[in-house]
């Protein structure tokens, strides 16, 4: 059931930003979910085009694999840093595009809980 509700929210989906990298928000009970498909694809392709970029990829992929203890020293994070500098880790709101995406965000907020007072037993406080 899930994965057929995943299906009909892509074919149905509406992006909250549409240029230059479309994003779009699904609700969920308690929120929203936002997705970043457009994105993430743009940075695996960034990476696979790149022959400096996948090598850089590859070397965080082989320093990860290596059994060490842990001594609080990742060697793979300063790659990362450096990759994620290189592809860009941010993504730009402006405008129209951020209002939008404000709106969106704004209602899924999910409505505020109300408690309703129990009634006293006994008859009225004096």
């Amino acid at each position: 059931m899930n994965r057929m509700r995943l299906y009909l929210h892509r074919i149905f989906r509406r992006p909250a930003i549409t240029h230059p990298m479309p994003i779009h928000t699904r609700r969920i009970p308690d929120g929203l979910l936002l997705d970043f498909e457009d994105y993430f694809t743009y940075v695996i392709e960034a990476i696979a085009d790149d022959e400096e970029l996948l090598a850089m990829f590859l070397e965080i992929v082989d320093d990860r694999a290596t059994s060490r203890e842990h001594d609080g020293w990742e060697p793979e994070e300063l790659l990362v840093e450096k990759l994620a500098e290189r592809v860009g880790h941010e993504i730009p709101f402006r405008g129209r595009a951020l209002a939008a995406l404000a709106d969106r965000l704004r209602a899924g907020i999910p409505a505020p809980t109300v408690t309703i007072p129990q009634p006293r037993e006994g008859g009225a406080a004096a």
